[in-house]
This record gives C-alpha cells, structure tokens and sequence, in this order.
C-alpha cells in the first residue's frame, strides 16, 4: 500500500508539530526554571541583613559612642565578634579596653556572644567611652550570617 500525497504531507505535519510542542515544552522549562532562581534570590535578598557602624563623639561631655545598628532587612546572627588593640585580639571590651589604657573611662559595654540577633532596624550601642581622644587602636570585627545563613562581614577601627 502506497500512501497518498494528502497523507504523507499529514505525516509530515504531524511530525513538525510533535517536534515544536517539544522544543516549546523545553524552552518553557527553562524559563520556570530562571524564574525560580530569580525568586530565590529575591527571597535572600527580602532577609538580608546590613550591619553599620557609627560613632558620635559629644566635645561638651567628652564622651565617645560606638553603635551598631542593622540597616537590611532581615536579622542579623553574630557568629563572631572579635577586638583587637593594635593586633592583639582579645576575648571581651574589659580586656582591650585595659589594654588600650582606657580602663577607667567606661561609661557603657555590650558584649555579643556567638548566635546573638540584631533584627532588622534595630541599633545597639557597643562602647560609650569618657574620653576626648577617639583613635584607640582598636579594631572591632563582627561576622555574621543571614537566615539562609550567607555570611558577612563588618570591621571598623577606631
């Protein structure tokens, strides 16, 4: 048996069309699949904590401030928070502060520990010092993570 024209141009299209449903099927997985990634990363980025350091200094009370504040969007989890005097670390703000000789001018200390929080907005003083000078030698560095666990870091020195 022979095929007719008619038929073999209705095999022809009918192959033609298999192969495009194909090819649209791949080409529509693809784009769900950008479209997912871009949702995931618009979802850290929704979550994504920013850590900022500002020091106010008040000349008419001598007194210096270190504060902390989280500026992104989601809490930030301190997974290390280091001090340093002139490149010696050390474990607490009595200890460099002992060792930076500023000791006995202490008006305010907040420690953080490992799994510590900052949500989102919130500020924290670090360090309020009496003292004129604001260059100490010593260098503050916190690591920390988002909840999808990217970490980051900040350093400031003062």
């Amino acid at each position: 048996m022979s095929t007719s024209k008619g038929e073999k141009l209705t095999q022809v299209a009918v192959v033609i069309i298999a192969i495009s449903a194909v090819v649209v099927s791949v080409w529509q997985g693809r784009i769900s699949q950008q479209q997912l990634e871009l949702t995931q990363q618009h979802n850290r980025l929704t979550v994504k904590p920013y850590l900022d350091i500002t020091r106010f200094t008040n000349s008419s009370t001598n007194t210096y401030e270190v504060i902390m504040t989280n500026q992104g969007y989601g809490p930030a989890i301190i997974k290390k928070f280091e001090l340093m005097h002139n490149g010696t670390a050390y474990k607490n703000w009595n200890a460099v502060l002992r060792a930076a000789g500023e000791n006995n001018n202490i008006r305010y200390l907040n420690n953080f520990d490992s799994g510590s929080v900052l949500s989102s907005g919130k500020e924290e003083t670090l360090i309020r010092l009496q003292t004129k000078s604001s260059k100490k030698g010593i260098t503050i560095k916190i690591i920390y993570e988002s909840i999808y666990q990217d970490e980051q870091e900040l350093e400031f020195t003062f």
